[in-house]
């Protein structure tokens, strides 16, 4: 590797994306490779332009592992043609329908208004799983009784057990839809949002609790995980960059 790929590689580590692109620019123009390419695609800014940097990529070199293990589908000496090089962030659609989905980074009005959603599901599968349980018992009876101090007691105790449902609920939710539906819970589900690993691919029942189990906790420290994405170049939360993840928003682009 040429000083200036290892170079934009620690920047890409180091998250500082804008470097990374800067020196990428100078490194296509003089010396375009297939490491280079393969670079550029872990700093695009869309989904669209990832996929065509990494076929740039195998283009310069259809060995190339990294590119092959990303793209996950036939090298360019296998397909019957290629996208016009300078076509705009989009991927072109081998299977011949009429759309193609196309992502980028999902709008931070759209992630909160999928937590929302969530966290609303999760509320109501939390109450219908304490009546069930018969938590609200206790509760009755000390109110019935009149005691003050029972009924504080019983109301501390129902908030308590309350917030381990809800929390437990909550991990079981995220993490079992996300792996079952590749990045999704309901609510993205509606929202067209989607969880990806930061340098692409599905995530792991590893990233998944770790995002949405430890990550969670720290990001809602005074909510400041959840506002760092309004300042964050990749719109990241601390849970997202806890485990390298970004939410990315797929629409539907028509093929002409």
């Amino acid at each position: 590797m040429t000083d200036r790929l290892a170079e934009i590689q620690n920047a890409l580590d180091s998250f500082q994306r804008d470097e990374a692109r800067a020196l990428l620019k100078e490194e296509l123009k003089e010396s375009p490779s297939a490491a280079a390419y393969y670079l550029a695609a872990q700093a695009a800014r869309t989904e669209g332009d990832r996929v065509r940097y990494l076929r740039k990529a195998l283009e310069l070199d259809p060995d190339y592992q990294p590119a092959i293990a990303e793209l996950g589908e036939p090298t360019p000496k296998q397909k019957p043609e290629q996208a016009p090089e300078d076509e705009p962030e989009s991927a072109p659609d081998d299977t011949g329908a009429t759309e193609a989905p196309q992502r980028w980074l999902a709008s931070i009005s759209k992630r909160w208004l999928a937590i929302i959603i969530d966290g609303f599901i999760v509320a109501i599968a939390t109450v219908l799983l304490l009546v069930a349980g018969g938590a609200l018992a206790p509760l009755d009876a000390a109110m019935a009784s009149a005691d003050q101090a029972a009924v504080s007691a019983a109301f501390s105790n129902f908030q308590s057990n309350t917030l381990t449902v809800n929390l437990l609920i909550s991990a079981i939710y995220n993490v079992v839809l996300m792996v079952g539906f590749n990045g999704q819970t309901l609510g993205k589900m509606m929202l067209r949002l989607r969880v990806v690993k930061k340098r692409g691919g599905r995530i792991t029942i590893l990233d998944a609790l770790l995002r949405n189990v430890f990550g969670y906790m720290v990001s809602q420290i005074f909510l400041l995980g959840y506002l760092w994405a309004l300042f964050d170049a990749e719109k990241q939360t601390w849970h997202d960059k806890m485990a390298g993840t970004v939410v990315v928003e797929e629409r539907r682009a028509v093929s002409v």
